[in-house]
C-alpha cells in the first residue's frame, strides 16, 4: 500500500500526513473529548443524538447509492467515460452534500478560483461559501493526471488552497472516494483525510459513515459573520489535535524510558546472562539498548505503513509473517497477557532483526535485507547472545505501543503509521539527556536525568514544526528557487527542449547541513522540501503525488543531507529519522555514514590556520596546567616561529590539499545502490577510503594542531606540539615527534572529537594547491561550502557547572550552594581519588574548549566579544552561528533558531555587526516563550529565527519582527518591518547590534529620530564624543567592594555621628553609598532606606522634600578620604576611598551624574538619569561625567530626561539592564546643536 495506509481503527478511512491523527478521528467519531460535538452544534433538534441523526441520513443515502451503482458500474479510466451524462453528480454527490447540510453547491464554471497574487486560475467545479468543493469525474483517479491532460485532481485542489488565503479547507471527491484537505503551504508532504465511499456503502460500514457525517457536516466549515476561516470547527479540532499530540509525545517519552529500563533490567536479571552481569560496561549496554529500541520502533513503523515487504511478496508469505513473526503480533500479545519466563518471543524477534541485516533477508517471511540500522556492529556486542524473558519483552513493548489519554482516562494505541520522523526523533532525542544507572546488588538498570530532581520538562527537546517550517521559508526556499533557475538557464543554454533533467540535477546537487543535528528534525524537514520540488518538476505539477515525493525523498536523503553531532547516539538517531522518512517497500536503507557523522563541529582546524602553524596563544594555561611551564612553552614556540626560513618552509610544506580525497569519496557515494549488496560495497569502499594512509595522516596533522590548544601543559605530560614539532609532522615518515606525543594526539582526538570540515566532507570544501585560487575564502582557506546550513544549536554557555555535574555523580553535593559546595567537593575528591580525577578532567575539558574557542582563531568574531568590558563568557549558540557562516557556500544561505541575544548582547556585537555590515541578514524574527513554544524553557526567554546569506550574496534590507508569540503573528503586516544595514549602523554605530521594535511604526519613528540626532558617543568617529564625557560604569561594586561598606549600627557603635546622611568623627567623614533605587529624574532624594534589606526603603514625601536639609539615607557608608585597609584573598590591602577615586578620574566638581542601570520597558519611565551629590555610588548607577560647563550639563540631563529619549531607550532594552553600550548609543543633540 502507499502512504494512504489505513489507520488502525477504521477500515475505510485513510489519514495522511497527520492532518487529523487517527486518535483524533476516534474522538470525533465518538463525539467525546472534543469541543463543538454536541447535538446542538450539528443543528439536531430535540433529544436526538448526532448518531441518531447520522443514521437517518444513512438510510436515505444507502438507497441512493444502490440505485447509482446499478446505473454506473465502475470502469477503468482507460475505457470510455463511465459517466457521460453526469449521473454521479446529479443523483449521488448533490444528494450527499445536501444531506450533510450544504444545500445546493454553487457551480463556479470556467472562471475558477484565482490565486491571491493572480497569474493562475484553478478550475474548481463548485464551492460552498469559503470552501472549494471539487467534483471530479466518477472514474477519475484522484492522484493521476486526467487522460485529457492537466494536473491530478488532488494537486489541483491542494494548490488552490495553498495559493488562495481565503480558502483554508476544501473537499475533493469523484463519488467513489472523498478527501478532506487543508492548506498545506507550510508542509512538504500531502495531508488529508480520505473516505472510501465505495467500501463504506458497499460494505455498509455505518461506524465509518458516522465519522464521515461528523467530519463533513456543513457546521464543521461554518464561521460567524465577519470571522475568518481559521475559526471554523475543523480548524479548532486540528489545533486541539496538535495540542493533544504534544501531550501524547510527552507521555510516550516517559513510556520509552520505561521500556528501556524494563529491557535493561530484564537482560541483567535473566539467569542465562551471567557474563553480562560480571563484565558489564554500563555505557555500552545503554547504547546497545537504544539501538534495540530504535530497531523495534522502525519495525513498528515499517509494518504499520505496509512498507516492510517487497511489492511482489505473496499473500501467503505476508500472512505467515503476520501470524508468527510480526511486531504487530507482539503488540497484540502485550496488550492481552503479561508473559512468562520463556524466551521464545525474543528469539523470534532476533531472527527478524537479524534477517533485516542480512543481504539475503528471509524470503520465506517476505523480509528483505535492509541493512543500515539493522547492520550488526560493535555497538551491538553488549546484547549479543543474551536471553530475555517473554514477560520482560512484552512489558517493554506494552510501554512502546500505547499511551494514556488523560482526558478520557483510556489507553490508546500509538499511531506509528502516521507518526512523522521528526516526532519520533523528538521522543528519542529526549533520551539523550538521560544517563544509565546500574545497581549491581539487585541487577537493576534505570535511566536518570542529568539534572537530578530539577528535571527539565521533556517538551524542551521538541522544536515545534511551525518554527522549523518558518525558518525553511526564509532560508531553504530561496536556495531551492535559485537551483531551479540555474537548471532552467543551463537547459536553455544547451538548447534543451525539456529542462526537467537539468533542473532535477541542480536540485539533487544541493547540500543541506545541520552541524548539531540531534534527531535530524531539520534534515528531515529540509529533505521533504527538496524532494517535493524534485517531484514537482518531474511531474510538472506544483502539488506532486505522494509516491513521486517518496521516491524523490530516497534520492535526496542519500545525496543532499549532511549532519554532525557530538553525541554518537544522536548520530544514530538522526540516521533512523532519515531512514524512516525515506522508507520504500523492498528498498535497502541508504548508506549515510559519509554524510551523518560523529564529532564536535566546533573544534577543528581550517586549511588557513594549518598553514599558519602553531600560534603562541595555544600555550595559554588553563585549569590544571603548570603556569610556569606553559610560559616556557610559549617562549619556545615564539623562538621557533621567529625563524623566517622555518616559517616559509612551513608554508611550502604544509599539505592541506584535499582534492584527491574528494574525488575518491565522490566515486563511492555516487555509485548506484539499489540493493543491500551494493550498499554494503559502498560501506566497504568508504571504510577503505577513510583508513587510507594519506587520509589518516591528514587527519592526524589536523588533530595535532587542535591538540596543541588542549594539551596538558605540565612537565610530566607527553612532549607537546610546538611549531617545529608540527612542521615535522608534515612528513608521515619523519620522527620529529615521540610516540608518546602521537598517542596523546590520538587520545585527545577521542576525548574532544576534533572535526575538520574540509577533511570530513572534502567533496563539499575544496582546498586547492594555491591559496590565491578564485573562490577560496581567505578566512578558512577553502572554496565551496554547503548550499544551506540549518539548525537549532545548543543554547548554553561554554562553562562547567558543578551543580549539573554532581546532580548525577553525587546529588548530595549538587544540593549544596556556594562556598560550602566548593569545600565539600574538595573533601569528596580526597575521599574518592579516581572520581576526583574524572571530575577534574571534565572541568579541564570545558575550560580547554573555552580556550580553543577564544584563542585558536577559528571564531575571531566571537572571540573579539571577550574584549568587550564585562563580557567573560562565550555562548555555544553564538559559536555555532559563526561556524554556520564559515561552512556555508559563498552563494548559499544559513539559518538557525537561537537566543535573541545574538543581536542585542554586548558579547555578540562584533559577530552581529559583521553580519549586518555586509548585508547578510535576510530576516530576524524574535519570539517570547510565553505560549510556550519550548515547554521546558523559561517563559521569559527570548529566541529568534535568524536567516542569513553567504558572503557573496547580500540583502539590501532585512525583515524584522519582535515580541512574537507564535509564527502566525508574522501575518500581521504591522509587526514586520524592514531595516537596511545602513539604518542599523545609524541607530547603533558602536556595536552594530539590533534595536528592538514592537511595530513598524516604532521602527520608522526611531530611524527618523536618528536621521536628525546623533548618538551620545559615536566611537566610530574621531570627534564622536562632543560632550567630552568620561564614563565610570563601576565606581563601587556592591559585591566586590562590600568589605569597604559600613552600616549605621557599625558606625554608631564606633562613635560616629550622623548629620544629614553623612557620618562624622573628628575630621573624618563617611559618605553615603547611593544606589540606583535612591534617585530619579532631577531628584536625588527619591527613596530612603530604613534598614539593610533590599526592600527596606520608602519614598520621601513632598513635605520632607520641602526641607532643604532633608536627606535620603542609604544602607551603607564609605570612607571619603585616604586609603581603606582591608583583607582580600587572604592578603592585607589598601583600597582607595571616594576622594582618591574621583581624583583618579579627574573629577573635581561637587556633584555627580549618571543613570539607573536596572530598568524595564514596562515601567512608567525606562531611562532615568539623575544628579547626585559628590559621594559614593554603587555599580547599578553608572557615572557619566561631562567635560562641559554645568549649564550645558544641565541641558544634557534635560535632553536625557525627555520623553523622546525615553521612547528610543525602550526600543533598545532587551533585558533589565541599561548597559553602558546602550547609553552611549542613545540620541542626544550636540552641545552646539
Amino acid at each position: 500500500m502507499s502512504a494512504t495506509a489505513r489507520n488502525q481503527v477504521f477500515s475505510a478511512v485513510h489519514t495522511i500526513g497527520g492532518l487529523l491523527p487517527a486518535d483524533m478521528l476516534v474522538r470525533i467519531s465518538e463525539g467525546k473529548d472534543v469541543t463543538g460535538a454536541k447535538p446542538a452544534d450539528y443543528r439536531v433538534i430535540g433529544s436526538r443524538s448526532v448518531r441518531d441523526e447520522a443514521e437517518r441520513h444513512w438510510d436515505y443515502l444507502k438507497s441512493v447509492w444502490k440505485e447509482l451503482r446499478v446505473k454506473l458500474p465502475v470502469a477503468p479510466e482507460a475505457e470510455a467515460p463511465a459517466d457521460p451524462t453526469g449521473l454521479a453528480v446529479a443523483q449521488w454527490l448533490e444528494p450527499l452534500f445536501a444531506e450533510f447540510g450544504f444545500g445546493r453547491l454553487t457551480a463556479i464554471g470556467a472562471s475558477g478560483i484565482v490565486s491571491d497574487h493572480g497569474g493562475k486560475t484553478f478550475r474548481i467545479s463548485h464551492r460552498w461559501h469559503q470552501v472549494p468543493v471539487h467534483l471530479a469525474p466518477w472514474n477519475a483517479a484522484l492522484d493521476k493526471r486526467p487522460a485529457s491532460g492537466g494536473v491530478p485532481p488532488q494537486s489541483l485542489v491542494q494548490e488552490c488552497l495553498n495559493r488562495s488565503e481565503g480558502h483554508l479547507w476544501g473537499v475533493l471527491t469523484n463519488g467513489r472516494q472523498l478527501r478532506l484537505l487543508r492548506d498545506s503551504s507550510a508542509l512538504a508532504t500531502a495531508a488529508y483525510v480520505e473516505f472510501d465511499l465505495e467500501a463504506i456503502f458497499d460494505g455498509e460500514l455505518f461506524s465509518e459513515f458516522v465519522l464521515l457525517y461528523r467530519l463533513l457536516h456543513v457546521s464543521r466549515f461554518e464561521v460567524a459573520d465577519g470571522a475568518t476561516p481559521p475559526t471554523c470547527s475543523l480548524e479548532k479540532w486540528r489545533i486541539e489535535a496538535i495540542s493533544s499530540g504534544v501531550r501524547a509525545l510527552d507521555y510516550h517519552r516517559e513510556a520509552v524510558k520505561k521500556a528501556i529500563t524494563t529491557l535493561g533490567t530484564g537482560f541483567l536479571q535473566h539467569p542465562a546472562n551471567g557474563d553480562l552481569r560480571r563484565n558489564l560496561d554500563v555505557d555500552a549496554f545503554h547504547a546497545a539498548l537504544l539501538r534495540l529500541v530504535y530497531r523495534l520502533i522502525f519495525l513498528f513503523v515499517a509494518e504499520d505503513r505496509n512498507a516492510l515487504h517487497p511489492p511482489k511478496t505473496s499473500v501467503d508469505t505476508r500472512r505467515r509473517y503476520a501470524a508468527y513473526f510480526s511486531s504487530e503480533r507482539l503488540r497484540r500479545q502485550a496488550n492481552r497477557r503479561r508473559g512468562t519466563a520463556h524466551i521464545d518471543l525474543y528469539q523470534a524477534l532476533r531472527m527478524v532483526l537479524d534477517a533485516l541485516g542480512d543481504e539475503h533477508g528471509r524470503p520465506e517471511l517476505g523480509l528483505p535485507g535492509l541493512g543500515g540500522l539493522f547492520d550488526e556492529t560493535d555497538a551491538d556486542a553488549a546484547l549479543r547472545g543474551l536471553s530475555l524473558a517473554n514477560a520482560d519483552l512484552l512489558e517493554a513493548i506494552r510501554h512502546l505501543s500505547r499511551v494514556r489519554d488523560e482526558r478520557s482516562a483510556r489507553w490508546r494505541q500509538v499511531d506509528y503509521r502516521n507518526m512523522g520522523a521528526e516526532e519520533l526523533g523528538s521522543i528519542y532525542e529526549s533520551l539523550l539527556e538521560l544517563v544509565p544507572k546500574h545497581s549491581a546488588v539487585d541487577s537493576a538498570f534505570e535511566l536518570v536525568n542529568r539534572l537530578g530532581n530539577d528535571r527539565k520538562k521533556t517538551g524542551s527537546y521538541y522544536t515545534p514544526s511551525s518554527l522549523i517550517e518558518t525558518l525553511l521559508d526564509s532560508t531553504l526556499d530561496p536556495v531551492i528557487d535559485a537551483a531551479q533557475k540555474r537548471g532552467e538557464e543551463k537547459a536553455s543554454a544547451a538548447g534543451e527542449a525539456d529542462a526537467t533533467g537539468s533542473i532535477v540535477a541542480e536540485l539533487l546537487s544541493l547540500t543541506v547541513c545541520d552541524p548539531a543535528c540531534g534527531s535530524g528534525h531539520f534534515l528531515v524537514a529540509a529533505a521533504r522540501r527538496i524532494a517535493k520540488r524534485v517531484s514537482a518538476v518531474r511531474e510538472s505539477n506544483p502539488e506532486p503525488t505522494v509516491d513521486a515525493v517518496r521516491h524523490a525523498l530516497h534520492e535526496v536523503i542519500a545525496r543532499c543531507v549532511y549532519g554532525v553531532d557530538i553525541n554518537p547516539m544522536a548520530v544514530e538517531l538522526a540516521k533512523v529519522s532519515l531512514w524512516l522518512e525515506a522508507l520504500e517497500p523492498g528498498k535497502p536503507l541508504s548508506f549515510l555514514d559519509a554524510h551523518i557523522k560523529h564529532g564536535n563541529g566546533l573544534i577543528g582546524a581550517t586549511p588557513a590556520l594549518l598553514r599558519g602553524g602553531i600560534p603562541s596563544k595555544a600555550f595559554k594555561p588553563v585549569e590544571g596546567d603548570d603556569i610556569n611551564y606553559a610560559a616556557f612553552l610559549e617562549r619556545q614556540n615564539n623562538e621557533e616561529r621567529a625563524g623566517q626560513a622555518g616559517l616559509f618552509d612551513l608554508l611550502a610544506k604544509t599539505k592541506v590539499v584535499n582534492t584527491a580525497f574528494a574525488s575518491g569519496l565522490r566515486r563511492i557515494v555516487d555509485a548506484p545502490a539499489n540493493n543491500l549488496s551494493a550498499v554494503r560495497r559502498q560501506a566497504s569502499a568508504y571504510r577503505d577510503w577513510e583508513t587510507s594512509a594519506a587520509y589518516v595522516h591528514a587527519l592526524h596533522v589536523a588533530d595535532a594542531w587542535c591538540a596543541a590548544f588542549v594539551w596538558h601543559k605540565a612537565k610530566d605530560a607527553p612532549p607537546p606540539i610546538t611549531h617545529d614539532i608540527f612542521r615535522g609532522l608534515q612528513d608521515p615518515d619523519a620522527r620529529s615527534a615521540s610516540q608518546a606525543t602521537h598517542d596523546e594526539i590520538a587520545r585527545l582526538q577521542r576525548q574532544y572529537r576534533f572535526f575538520h570540515w574540509h577533511l570530513e566532507f572534502p567533496e563539499i570544501f575544496t582546498v586547492p594547491e594555491h591559496v590565491s585560487t578564485v573562490g577560496v575564502d581567505p578566512a578558512t582557506g577553502w572554496a565551496g561550502g554547503f548550499s544551506c546550513v540549518l539548525g537549532n544549536p545548543p543554547w548554553d554557555k561554554v562553562d562547567f557547572e558543578d551543580k549539573k555535574y554532581f546532580s548525577v555523580v553525587e546529588p548530595s553535593i549538587a544540593a549544596i550552594a556556594g562556598t560550602a559546595r566548593r569545600i565539600r567537593i574538595a573533601e569528596w575528591a580526597q575521599e574518592n581519588p579516581e572520581a576526583g580525577r574524572r571530575y577534574r578532567a571534565e572541568r579541564r575539558k570545558v575550560k580547554a574548549t573555552f580556550h580553543f574557542a577564544g584563542d585558536s582563531g577559528v571564531y575571531p568574531l566571537c572571540a573579539k566579544g571577550l574584549t568587550v568590558k564585562g563580557v567573560t563568557m562565550l555562548q555555544t549558540d553564538q559559536l555555532f552561528a559563526e561556524c554556520f557562516a564559515s561552512i556555508v557556500a559563498a552563494e548559499g544561505r544559513f539559518g538557525c533558531i537561537i537566543p535573541t541575544a545574538i543581536a542585542t548582547s554586548a558579547g555578540a556585537q562584533h559577530l552581529f555587526s559583521d553580519l549586518a555590515r555586509r548585508g547578510a541578514i535576510a530576516s530576524l524574527y524574535d519570539f517570547e516563550n510565553l505560549k510556550p513554544l519550548f515547554v521546558g524553557v523559561d517563559f521569559r526567554y527570548k529566541f529568534c529565527l535568524l536567516s542569513l546569506t553567504g558572503r557573496e550574496l547580500g540583502e539590501p534590507t532585512a525583515k524584522f519582527a519582535f515580541f512574537l508569540l507564535d509564527t502566525t503573528d508574522l501575518d500581521d503586516a504591522e509587526r514586520v518591518f524592514v531595516l537596511s544595514p545602513a539604518e542599523i549602523r545609524l541607530i547603533n554605530p558602536n556595536t552594530g547590534t539590533l534595536p528592538i521594535f514592537r511595530s513598524r511604526r516604532d521602527a520608522d519613528l526611531t530611524a527618523a529620530v536618528y536621521r536628525r540626532i546623533p548618538v551620545l558617543w559615536d566611537e566610530t568617529e574621531k570627534n564622536g564624543n562632543p560632550w567630552g564625557i568620561t564614563f565610570k560604569a563601576t565606581f563601587f561594586h556592591m559585591t566586590d567592594d562590600s568589605d569597604l561598606f559600613r552600616d549605621r549600627q557599625q558606625l554608631e557603635a564606633e562613635g560616629w555621628e550622623l548629620r544629614g546622611n553623612v557620618f562624622l568623627r573628628d575630621r573624618e567623614r563617611m559618605l553615603p553609598l547611593y544606589e540606583g533605587k535612591m534617585a530619579h529624574h532631577f531628584d536625588h532624594r527619591w527613596n530612603s532606606y530604613y534598614g539593610n534589606g533590599n526592600e527596606d526603603r520608602r519614598r520621601l514625601t513632598l513635605t520632607e522634600k520641602q526641607d532643604p536639609l532633608a536627606a535620603a539615607d542609604p544602607r551603607y557608608w564609605v570612607a571619603e578620604n585616604g586609603l581603606i585597609s582591608s583583607v582580600r584573598k587572604n592578603k592585607q590591602v589598601e583600597v582607595p576611598g571616594v576622594a582618591l577615586r574621583l581624583k583618579d578620574m579627574g573629577w573635581d566638581r561637587d556633584w555627580l551624574c549618571g543613570w539607573r542601570d536596572v530598568c524595564r520597558t514596562t515601567d512608567e519611565r525606562t531611562a532615568i538619569p539623575a544628579f547626585l551629590p559628590r559621594t559614593a555610588v554603587g555599580h547599578k548607577f553608572p557615572l557619566m561625567l561631562p567635560g562641559v560647563s554645568p549649564i550645558l550639563t544641565a541641558a544634557l540631563m534635560a535632553a536625557q530626561s525627555s520623553l523622546v529619549f525615553d521612547y528610543v531607550s525602550r526600543q533598545k532594552i532587551g533585558s533589565t539592564s541599561m548597559g553602558l553600550y546602550i547609553w552611549k548609543q542613545l540620541p542626544v543633540p550636540t552641545p552646539d546643536g
